[in-house]
């Protein structure tokens, strides 16, 4: 049912864009996107030898407060490309807006900014063990958000009412604060979710809380997040248990160095090619999928290097140590899962 109604907006966006005669007419669209190319290793796992990505996007302007974005997507180990995203989006002006379509599941930082636009190669261990769950993600969903602007407006606020293909209804609240401590944001998200399980259904929730300093030079995240473990809680509940909470904290750090200044004369002798600014980065993470066995979790250690050729060029380079203690093997880490990452991205 979702996958036809994803369908019916898709079909309706795409008449939009080519056949109705007045929209036709007045419509302004602007195509953007990005390629990715590179390798990536995986250690105990899997060696793939190359990969590569792209992203479509078209965002149509029907008139000063109408637009239509349609988001497509292909990737080699799918073969294949998918519609990502299909919203329709009002403005309110002032910063505010309403969007109604198949799009991001916005809890938490990461999930608050397009993939491309992250300083690390892939999303970092506690979103990848907030997707199953369907905490992050897409889904067909209904947001309200009021943006937070320097000038004028210090806090911003969004909620979203989504619905997914697992038949979760999910209502996610996000709130950011800017200049709260010294130069540093202060950013909160919180998540209910009513989960489809075997005979009936289950309410989970999770809370996550952020610290965010995002300068020309300097990228600081801090995040920590708790909530109900979807899947575990059903289990020990079948069982006659009680709910299983999660846990989950990440710091990050980006500093961003420039090789020359743009009105330098090295600059203007250059032109577009050579290094412009290189990026060294780390995190540091941790995941508990069980607080009452905390000792059982996964560090992340991620060491990266950005390489920036042009603004719209970045080569990247992501080494990241995954290390983990369960309950067979509780006297020492598996590092199972660590990758190494070499991409370039290009965006328009």
């Amino acid at each position: 049912m979702l996958r036809r109604f994803t369908t019916i907006i898709s079909a309706a966006l795409l008449l939009l864009m080519s056949y109705a005669p007045p929209a036709r007419s007045q419509a302004k669209t602007a195509i953007s996107g990005w390629v990715r190319v590179g390798t990536d290793y995986v250690y105990n796992d899997r060696f793939r030898e190359s990969f590569y990505q792209a992203k479509v996007q078209f965002n149509v302007k029907v008139s000063g407060d109408l637009e239509a974005q349609i988001d497509v997507r292909g990737e080699s180990d799918a073969h294949t490309m998918e519609l990502r995203e299909a919203i329709l989006s009002a403005d309110l002006g002032k910063a505010k807006g309403l969007d109604f379509g198949h799009g991001k599941k916005r809890f938490g930082l990461e999930f608050q900014k397009s993939k491309e636009h992250l300083l690390t190669a892939e999303r970092t261990l506690i979103y990848r063990r907030l997707e199953p769950f369907g905490f992050v993600g897409r889904d067909v969903n209904f947001r309200y958000y009021r943006n937070a602007r320097p000038a004028d407006r210090r806090t911003g606020i969004s909620f979203n009412l989504g619905y997914s293909e697992d038949h979760n209804t999910t209502l996610i609240g996000h709130w950011t604060r800017l200049r709260t401590l010294g130069s540093f944001a202060l950013g909160a998200s919180g998540l209910l979710q009513l989960d489809k399980i075997d005979g009936g259904s289950q309410t989970v929730w999770g809370f996550g809380a952020e610290l965010l300093r995002d300068t020309e030079a300097h990228h600081v995240e801090l995040e920590t997040m708790i909530g109900q473990e979807p899947f575990q809680s059903e289990f020990e509940k079948r069982l006659g248990g009680e709910n299983v909470y999660f846990f989950g904290g990440k710091f990050l750090y980006g500093h961003r160095f420039k090789t020359s200044r743009p009105d330098s004369p090295s600059e203007k002798t250059k032109g577009k090619s050579g290094l412009k600014a290189f990026e060294p980065l780390v995190v540091a993470s941790v995941w508990t999928p069980n607080i009452d066995a905390f000792d059982l979790n996964t560090l992340e250690l991620l060491a990266g290097m950005n390489f920036y050729l042009a603004p719209e060029l970045r080569i990247a380079l992501n080494g990241e140590l995954l290390l983990t203690r369960t309950s067979t093997i509780s006297n020492e880490r598996s590092s199972a899962g660590s990758n190494v990452i070499l991409q370039a991205q290009l965006t328009w």
